[in-house]
């Protein structure tokens, strides 16, 4: 299994070819549902053969895996004091699952190629409009796996960036939707009111359609989201996660990196 065809289903998704018709269609489709509801979502990108397999790998890894759990601010990147216990900004949400980093994986496995084949790259790429675009040469981070469990989340939050790439690998049985409030947040509108709404259940956030097998590219920057509590399951929920950046080297941050290499419960309430 070498060829980006083995992985990918080329002919609903060309994006070996995105210069042709079907590929400039590709590409616009998918930015439009970006900027309409913050998430692009390809149900079907992965080959069924191909996601059996690369759901095997993953599951004969889960024994290694490390198990995070603390309590997170959705807004990790400000200073988060100085605000009523019932403000959005001083809630906390639970970030509890099972995570796998790149130096656990095989160099040589499915998940590690299908990160480096640079049509993947360029896809993202055009998708987010960018001039140029690099894998991250992190070697925890690059390639990370979530896996969760029943009593599993990973509670509100935002991204510090645009564009996170991830692929359902599998699915549990019962919770962990992908739910969203798309565009939630502008640089000028923190737009506490429907957060809080959000957070108090008294407004209801989007949910994905994210069968296994589907391809996320999703806004996170500016559109709070979580993965819902795994419930009864048998099996676990399978995501994998691909980083990039726009120069090349990215090598994420110690602290960040410490969270998924060393875990502890230590709370995470922004900077």
């Amino acid at each position: 299994m070498d060829a980006l065809a083995d992985f990918i289903d080329l002919e609903r998704y060309p994006i070996d070819n995105l210069e042709s018709c079907a590929g400039r269609t590709l590409i616009e489709s998918c930015q439009a549902m970006m900027r309409e509801r913050a998430i692009c979502a390809l149900k079907g990108f992965l080959k069924p053969v191909f996601l059996q397999e690369i759901s095997d790998e993953v599951t004969q890894l889960e024994s290694e895996m490390r198990r995070v759990d603390f309590p997170a601010t959705p807004y990790g990147w400000l200073k988060n004091t100085g605000f009523s216990k019932t403000h959005p900004r001083s809630r906390v949400f639970d970030r509890r699952c099972g995570v796998l980093t790149r130096d656990q994986l095989d160099s040589k496995g499915l998940c590690v190629r299908l990160f480096q084949f640079p049509e993947l790259t360029e896809f993202v790429r055009q998708l987010l409009g960018y001039e140029q675009l690099f894998n991250s040469a992190c070697p925890n981070i690059s390639v990370r796996l979530n896996i969760m469990e029943p009593g599993d989340e990973f509670g509100w939050h935002y991204d510090t960036n645009d564009g996170a790439v991830s692929l359902v690998l599998q699915s549990a049985e019962e919770g962990g939707d992908f739910e969203y409030a798309p565009l939630i947040r502008n640089e000028a509108d923190e737009n506490y009111d429907r957060v809080g709404a959000i957070f108090s259940g008294e407004e209801t956030p989007d949910v994905a359609d994210a069968p296994a097998g589907t391809f996320i590219l999703f806004m996170g920057r500016r559109s709070l989201h979580r993965v819902a509590p795994i419930g009864k399951s048998r099996r676990s929920r399978q995501t994998l996660l691909f980083s990039y950046d726009r120069q090349p080297g990215m090598v994420f941050p110690e602290k960040i990196r410490k969270r998924m290499l060393e875990p502890s419960r230590e709370p995470f309430l922004g900077q």
